[in-house]
């Protein structure tokens, strides 16, 4: 392969496609005023008048193009640079590793740091998509100097340290030639043109009294169809950037590594695993980060050539797919460790959609007053405490730690239930011990991360841990609604993986969503004002902006299906309004509550919600909780 004569070509291409960019912004100011023209001579000519045009008139309707599609560019620029590469990794359900737990992850960190001096980059931080079997890599961030790497399990287990280099050096080929800022920027910009369509949209909708003006109708489908079309010719020409970038980043992947074997071999396992359908990612969000991934699904907006092309162009000639089964621990023996102090491990939420979700007993009223069982005496006893859990070692201990960070506190009978469940596990009372030493701002996120650590283990012990989680839970009687939550959490967790359900479409405001998803938002919302204080004023408060010149439902809290059903609708809605649903429920909230700090359980409740609806916590909320640090 010559590289760099296929980095030229690969540049030449991106800058062709970036001026028909600036040229379909022309045409579609040309496109609108044209329309708008011809409307205006017709409806003279219909009515017999000599109409002069108004003052201003290709000025008005340049600026008002303009305003839509740069303004709305600028405005998405500014919401994509916020959290940087690690909140994409963090919301794709990564893992940072900052030190190695197996040999394989330190394979992973020596080599990122290898191809940091060979490309003369600063170190990106490194994360793991710990949940996903397929062979796949991403980068994200807005600069080298805040870039992630991320590379799934998948990869570390099925690639030799040869072809591992080569998917690492792809990735730093990206950043290498700032393809990071480039794809935030042509996603602003389609951003931008979909906002033309949304405003013919926004003239044809009726008023408050159900009229709707002439001005709208007649205009209004000039720009619903002017918009439509400069939409889908910018995502058609993001599409077609997105695939001259990838050849020039595999370009530089021979650069970085003098070898055209290492990827080479991994773009053939690739094309293996999608031959026999196993190259999909289980809770990644492949089509919203396509343009960022090593592969992504092939349909008509394809960000990525044809693995059969890219290969020749590696090889200059035809190759076939390799088998990519997984190689033995024993080709990892020999990496050197890393040379590096012990650091911290973060610990990350893993988001993922839920499917379904069975009701677990008849629904109940919150449960009664329980005996408050004892906590920590000191912060001492709860590092301790933190300190064995962190240690907890094979799933019998995980399974009683879990279970018991979901018991209710001072309920007897889901303790009995607990004891009936872990009995045989001599450490069983050590552990449960501990998990009653840990406080409200610590038991949450230690019920996540083990979570996480079980969701490894086979299908049907991880069945059987959620069957013994229902019978804990419902063992008084009752079912609370924190409990509904911590359950619909499990499901997420500990099932089957399950696709993500489809966008509702695209819009800037929740405002903007179609009725039928804020009645599934104010559904949902009713739930959680059981666990908020003030909830029925609290509700109120969250819907009002969402539902103007609508009815307000009223505050009743849906039956266990009905949460299941508004949890599916809430989660199409964009992936960029979600965060800004959970930051809605989180400042209202504080406005609401008594003096003093917001109680845990509603806490609880908004953490558990922004989990479900794969959204980082707002900053308000993740003060709250002390995130576990594991060594």
């Amino acid at each position: 392969m010559r590289f760099r004569e296929q980095q030229d070509d690969a540049r030449r291409a991106t800058q062709r496609l970036l001026v028909l960019f600036a040229l379909l912004l022309v045409a579609l100011v040309l496109a609108v005023n044209g329309l708008l023209l011809g409307l205006w001579w017709a409806i003279g000519w219909l009515l017999s008048w000599q109409l002069p045009l108004p003052p201003l008139f290709v000025e008005t309707n340049t600026t008002v193009v303009l305003l839509f599609v740069l303004g709305g560019a600028l405005v998405e620029l500014g919401r994509l640079r916020e959290g940087g590469g690690a909140h994409v990794a963090h919301w794709a359900g990564g893992r940072e590793l900052l030190d190695a737990r197996q040999l394989s992850e330190r394979r992973l960190l020596n080599i990122v740091d290898e191809m940091a001096i060979a490309s003369g980059l600063p170190r990106p931080a490194v994360y793991l998509l710990d949940r996903e079997d397929a062979i796949n890599a991403f980068t994200a961030g807005w600069s080298p100097d805040d870039a992630i790497v991320a590379v799934t399990q998948g990869a570390l287990d099925r690639l030799t340290r040869d072809e591992l280099q080569g998917l690492v050096a792809h990735e730093f080929g990206h950043i290498h030639q700032q393809d990071l800022r480039l794809n935030m920027q042509l996603l602003a910009l389609v951003w931008g043109l979909s906002l033309v369509h949304g405003y013919g949209h926004k003239l044809l909708e009726a008023d408050e009294a159900g009229r709707r003006s002439a001005f709208g109708l007649l205009v209004g489908p000039v720009f619903v169809a002017a918009g439509l079309l400069g939409w889908l010719a910018g995502q058609l020409l993001q599409a077609a950037v997105s695939r001259q970038r990838e050849l020039l980043a595999d370009a530089c992947a021979v650069q970085f590594t003098r070898s055209r074997d290492g990827l080479g071999g991994v773009l053939r396992k690739v094309w293996h695993q999608a031959q026999r359908h196993e190259d999909r990612l289980a809770r990644v969000p492949a089509r919203l980060l396509a343009a960022m991934l090593l592969q992504a699904p092939a349909d008509w907006l394809a960000t990525h050539p044809p693995l059969r092309e890219r290969l020749r162009r590696l090889y200059g000639r035809t190759v076939e797919p390799l088998p990519a089964p997984r190689l033995e621990a024993a080709a990892q023996a020999d990496e050197p460790r890393r040379p590096t102090a012990a650091v911290p491990l973060a610990t990350v939420a893993a988001l993922a959609p839920i499917a379904y979700a069975a009701p677990m007993t008849p629904a109940a009223e919150p449960a009664p007053a329980h005996t408050p069982e004892p906590r920590a005496t000191s912060p001492q006893d709860e590092r301790e405490a933190i300190d064995r859990l962190s240690r907890l070692n094979g799933p019998g201990e995980l399974r009683a730690a879990i279970l018991a960070l979901l018991a209710t506190p001072g309920s007897r009978r889901e303790r009995r239930a607990w004891q009936e469940e872990t009995k045989g596990l001599s450490t069983a009372r050590e552990v449960r011990d501990d998990v009653k030493k840990l406080g409200p701002a610590t038991r949450l996120p230690w019920l996540d991360l083990l979570l996480g650590r079980v969701a490894k283990a086979p299908l049907p012990d991880r069945q059987h841990l959620m069957a013994a989680a229902r019978r804990v839970m419902a063992a008084d009687g009752q079912v609370r609604p924190i409990d509904r939550l911590h359950w619909l959490l499990m499901r997420q967790r500990l099932g089957e993986a399950t696709p993500l359900p489809p966008a509702a479409g695209s819009f800037p405001d929740i405002a903007q969503a179609s009725l039928h998803t804020r009645r599934e938002i104010a559904r949902l919302t009713a739930f959680l004002a059981r666990l908020v204080p003030d909830g029925e004023a609290w509700y109120q408060s969250v819907m009002q902006p969402w539902l103007s010149g609508e009815a307000l439902p009223p505050c009743e809290a849906p039956d266990a299906d009905g949460l299941v059903h508004a949890l599916q609708e809430v989660q199409t809605l964009p992936w960029m309004l979600k965060p800004v649903l959970v930051r809605h429920w989180t400042e209202t909230a504080l406005r609401h509550k008594p003096p003093g700090p917001l109680a845990d359980e509603a806490c609880d409740a908004l953490r558990l919600a922004a989990v479900l609806l794969d959204s980082p916590l707002p900053p308000e909320l993740a003060r709250h909780y002390v995130e576990p640090d594991v060594t």
